[in-house]
């Protein structure tokens, strides 16, 4: 059945786009957590829509089932590994038509191959004033799927970003949401995006429910002037700084996410008898008239007192000088692969290779996720925590913490590792095993898990979960789609 299903199937996508066991196949398990990969039988590539339809068939009818991704960079998580034996890879990066771009909604939409690189040159070829929430991961990642996937933005959290869905089910039927489904409208249907009855879009996004096809992606007006704000404060204050963060967004005074970063994600090793630990604050924009702009220079540094030891706001040329181009550049929608350079060269290591697919390179990494109230006793507890692991694992976690708004903090623990080192991988994976554990035995929750540890924190007597299992058996009964991903382990 399997042999007669990839027969198939290679018919319809041809023989250079699909991979079977062997050789180049396991190039594609590689992955930069070094993780063991499941048994794979195949990895195929279909480049349309009619061709992903008739694969899903021939899988629904063979029981054959299938893990989709977009371009398979979930670094950190699994990459494009999928969480059981026996799953055809789905790779859907062919499918990368930006279909449209309306400036007057400031939206597009995409399919799932559509990077964010792509996306932000097409907007800046056509001229618009218009930018895209991109994230500090690669500009190759997909712009559909890390947003399904709830990444972190520059600004605002990728989520908020889903204004509609094309989704294709198990069954092999296909729909969209909100007003998106009605083909007759004659008017704008995507300004108002949950429209009329239940909005089932939330159940597509961290799930297997379906296949998305298509996204509608929300854009961001640029207003006349953008500066961003930078400021360096050291570890005893970082609590009282991220609460004073909390009231710059309750004025209103910053509206895109903060990021900061300890010493060791700035690419600075603080680790002595002499040297104090420091946090580097970045990413926050403020934009509008060059009154407005020049108002908030005034009244930023009043909120945030004295916690600082500098602060200052940089315009592009300004940020370029102090060696933060690519920073601000992400702010202003620009994607880039400077946070991936910072991760080899915090390692005193070169990047590996012109395109920085990092799953084949040298340097492994892991990430633990968790989400974070916005106040001072949170943070203490997890500097408490990343202190521990470095004295019990002698390992220092690169550590962003990201406030999103003035209730949540979004943070994105990083532990490195050389990936010929049989003893450093044991030890980092040990080591994120044992943070993520700490986390959580602390109260807090995560946000997004790696395959390997993802079960370990979904409890099918959980009444949410049991929900998930209802919903899985109502969509996909037969469990043709990415099974084990995000829903309690089937025994």
């Amino acid at each position: 059945m399997l042999q007669k299903a990839i027969s198939e199937i290679s018919e319809i996508v041809g023989s250079a786009n699909i991979l079977v066991e062997g050789p180049e196949l396991n190039i594609q398990l590689q992955n930069t957590s070094h993780f063991i990969a499941p048994q794979v039988p195949a990895l195929v590539r279909p480049a349309n829509d009619q061709e992903l339809d008739s694969i899903i068939q021939i899988c629904r009818e063979s029981s054959l089932p299938v893990y989709t991704f977009s371009k398979g960079l979930n670094w950190g998580l699994g990459s494009r590994l999928p969480l059981e034996d026996g799953c055809i890879l789905l790779d859907l990066s062919r499918l990368n038509r930006i279909l449209e771009i309306n400036p007057k909604f400031h939206y597009a939409i995409v399919e799932p191959g559509v990077s964010q690189g792509e996306l932000s040159a097409e907007i800046r070829r056509l001229g618009l004033n218009l930018m895209l929430n991109v994230t500090g991961s690669s500009p190759n990642s997909s712009v559909l799927a890390n947003m399904l996937e709830r990444g972190s933005g520059f600004l605002a959290h990728r989520l908020d970003d889903m204004r509609g869905l094309e989704v294709l089910l198990a069954d092999g039927s296909k729909m969209r949401s909100g007003f998106w489904n009605d083909a007759h409208s004659e008017r704008e249907a995507l300004h108002f995006s949950p429209g009329f009855g239940p909005d089932w879009t939330g159940i597509f996004s961290q799930s297997n429910l379906g296949i998305v096809t298509k996204a509608v992606v929300n854009l961001y007006p640029k207003l006349e002037l953008q500066k961003m704000l930078w400021c360096k404060v050291e570890q005893s204050r970082l609590p009282e700084l991220v609460e004073a963060i909390g009231e710059l967004y309750q004025r209103k005074y910053i509206s895109s996410v903060t990021h900061i970063g300890n010493d060791k994600r700035m690419k600075i090793e603080h680790r002595g008898a002499d040297k104090v630990q420091t946090w580097t604050s970045f990413g926050s924009m403020v934009q509008g008239t060059a009154e407005y702009v020049e108002f908030l220079e005034k009244e930023i540094p009043r909120v945030v007192g004295n916690r600082c030891l500098s602060l200052g706001f940089y315009n592009q040329q300004e940020s370029e000088e102090a060696g933060l181009g690519a920073v601000f550049g992400c702010s202003t929608g620009v994607p880039t692969d400077y946070f991936i350079k910072a991760m080899y060269m915090s390692e005193d290591m070169d990047p590996d290779g012109q395109n920085l697919q990092i799953d084949h390179g040298p340097l492994g990494m892991l990430c633990c996720l968790p989400v974070l109230p916005l106040q001072a006793s949170a943070i203490t507890d997890t500097l408490e925590i990343l202190d521990s692991i470095y004295r019990d694992f002698g390992i220092m976690p690169a550590t962003t913490l990201n406030p999103m708004n003035d209730l949540c903090l979004e943070s994105v623990i990083n532990i490195y590792f050389r990936r010929n080192d049989p003893e450093a991988v044991a030890n980092a994976h040990a080591a994120n095993k044992e943070m993520t554990k700490r986390f959580y035995e602390a109260g807090f929750r995560f946000y997004r898990f790696d395959v390997k540890l993802m079960h370990e924190y979904i409890n099918p007597e959980n009444p949410h979960w049991k929900f998930v299992s209802r919903l899985k058996k109502a969509l996909d009964p037969d469990r043709i789609l990415s099974p084990g991903r995000y829903e309690p382990k089937v025994s």
